[in-house]
């Protein structure tokens, strides 16, 4: 399935930053353009090829990641110089994760490209990676500054969540009681998410925030926390969810509790059985989350084994579609766990 209307840019925080805001969240978009932007010099990691390339999942039993997983492994297949792709998987576990950095180290693989579970808790591994002249590439959730990150290939969880936020509450009127759920604790695509929802809060003060829960991208566990929530407040009139997987489970939260008709959902991503609900309901729309990041990557990657010169981050943008549109993107036939991409047939995740 193709994005009709998405042009995939790597490019540096090149959609939505202009949006006029207060002055905090103006500075913290600024502050973000400025990382992203800035210069690295690749030139201690540059050497011939063969390549083989260290794939350190923090998780993967997220159909998202499944899907960037086949990205990364389709763009290394195009590419001669690259003779394996080695893939770990730490099952949410930080230490294991750290452990998996390190025994790609040992293995002495040319390049790392890893999503992770706590930014913060693999960032020691990451830098004996880099000391020992391996370049690590972060990618699949957002934008993480620091030394022991050489380079970014990013969805921007800042501009994800402000797109969302806003649609939201113009959704709302401008005024009503929302929840919201975000990814996991600690990542750094949950502190973005929740630093954006809560500048654009600031404009809007007709809006409240009774909760905010940590979905970890799951459907039944977003269905269960929004069950509880459900039982604690009588009244709630908006959702704040880009994720997909944990909007659907929102959804069923509030269709078997009766209260769907009371509640404005908020656009979230490309899951197919979110575009699935979507489509049948005509509420939420799409905030574009591309899996294509993946090939992103690998080619990020691939000029930093050359020497060239990189940005600390190249953002895969975000687009809000709404739900009149989504008839163009939904598999109503397909699993719900289908993301829309432009892989080919061969190279779809079974």
């Amino acid at each position: 399935m193709r994005y009709a209307r998405v042009i995939m840019l790597s490019a540096v925080v090149a959609v939505g930053l202009s949006a006029v805001g207060p002055a905090a969240a103006q500075t913290k978009r600024e502050e973000l353009v400025a990382q992203a932007a800035e210069k690295v010099d690749t030139a201690r990691f540059k050497k011939p090829g063969p390549y083989t390339i260290g794939v350190s999942a923090g998780y993967l039993t997220n159909s998202w990641v499944v899907y960037a997983l086949a990205h990364v492994k389709y763009e290394a297949s195009l590419h001669p110089e690259i003779k394996e792709v080695v893939v770990t998987d730490a099952g949410f576990k930080p230490a294991k994760q750290v452990a998996d950095i390190e025994d790609l180290i040992n293995k002495k693989v040319d390049l790392i490209i890893y999503w992770p579970v706590d930014n913060k808790a693999i960032a020691g591994a990451l830098q004996k990676a880099v000391d020992a002249g391996i370049p690590t590439v972060n990618t699949g959730g957002g934008f993480y500054y620091s030394p022991s990150t050489t380079s970014n290939a990013y969805i921007g969880q800042w501009d994800l969540g402000e797109k969302t936020a806003r649609q939201l509450f113009k959704d709302m009127g401008g005024k009503g009681k929302i929840i919201a759920m975000l990814p996991i604790a600690g990542h750094s695509a949950t502190v973005d998410q929740k630093a954006a929802l809560d500048a654009v809060m600031k404009e809007f003060p007709g809006i409240e925030l009774l909760s905010a829960e940590h979905g970890n991208w799951n459907r039944a566990r977003s269905k269960q926390i929004t069950e509880n929530l459900l039982q604690r407040f009588p009244r709630i009139d908006g959702v704040f969810s880009p994720s997909g997987q944990m909007s659907a489970g929102l959804a069923e939260a509030f269709e078997e509790a009766g209260r769907l008709n009371e509640v404005v959902m908020s656009p979230a991503d490309e899951y197919n059985g979110w575009l699935k609900w979507v489509d049948k309901n005509q509420k939420g729309g799409i905030i574009t989350f591309p899996t294509k990041v993946g090939r992103d990557a690998v080619q990020l990657g691939l000029e930093i084994l050359k020497g060239q010169p990189v940005e600390r981050g190249r953002q895969v943008p975000s687009v809000v579609i709404p739900a009149s549109e989504v008839g163009k993107y939904v598999r109503r036939d397909a699993s719900d766990d289908v993301w829309a991409n432009e892989l080919p047939g061969s190279w779809q995740p079974k």
